[in-house]
């Protein structure tokens, strides 16, 4: 059972997002917030699994959110929710630690996989998101990640960006688990990055992804 919090400041948007995943039935909204300072306070609380955090709330919005819960140990894996898909937003959000940034205009296709994602400790980005990274990024001339990266280890990144698990993706591949890991490790090293989130936003940027 993965366990929620839901921090979103209309109600029926709110309402509807917990039916959404409660209907899953391998997923529990253990706590709701309506503002930032509450969404902090329930997530020191509950300790929930994944927090789902709008981005525009009232008295904090989700980026102070995130910078004011950078150091939680453990961090908290957080699914930003927005109708916002602005590339500043996006990459703050990921530099502060967001796993998952979903548009709310896509958010029943798409918010179940970001927090499943999440859960596992994979990033997730939305489709509409991604394009548009990728758009930034083909704009601004952007070496070719094949110049960096092995055959294998853009497939590896790839399937992370798409939201697999590591055990997924050696099933995938037809490989072990520490191979995959150290594969990861090679290509976060040649990315210059040091944590998931960030290899997620920096592959998008790439072109990386399917």
């Amino acid at each position: 059972m993965i366990r929620i919090v839901v921090a979103e400041d209309h109600h029926i948007i709110r309402q509807g997002i917990c039916k959404l995943l409660e209907d899953l039935g391998d997923i529990q909204v253990i706590g709701e917030a309506d503002n930032g300072p509450d969404a902090i306070r329930l997530t020191r609380e509950l300790q929930p699994d994944v927090l789902v955090l709008d981005i525009s709330m009232p008295l904090m919005d989700g980026i102070d959110v995130l910078k004011e819960m950078r150091d939680y140990v453990p961090r908290p894996k957080v699914v930003i929710l927005s109708i916002h898909a602005d590339l500043a937003l996006v990459q703050q959000a990921l530099e502060l630690g967001a796993l998952g940034y979903v548009l709310k205009q896509s958010v029943s296709e798409e918010l179940i996989d970001a927090v499943k994602a999440a859960n596992r400790g994979s990033g997730y980005i939305s489709s509409g998101v991604s394009r548009i990274l990728a758009g930034h990024s083909l704009g601004q001339g952007s070496k070719n990640p094949q110049d960096r990266l092995s055959p294998r280890e853009h497939e590896v990144v790839v399937m992370i960006v798409a939201g697999r698990s590591t055990k997924e993706i050696a099933g995938a591949l037809h490989t072990s688990v520490k191979t995959v890991e150290k594969q990861r490790r090679d290509a976060m090293r040649k990315l210059d990055v040091d944590n998931v989130a960030s290899l997620v936003r920096v592959c998008l940027e790439l072109g990386l992804s399917k």
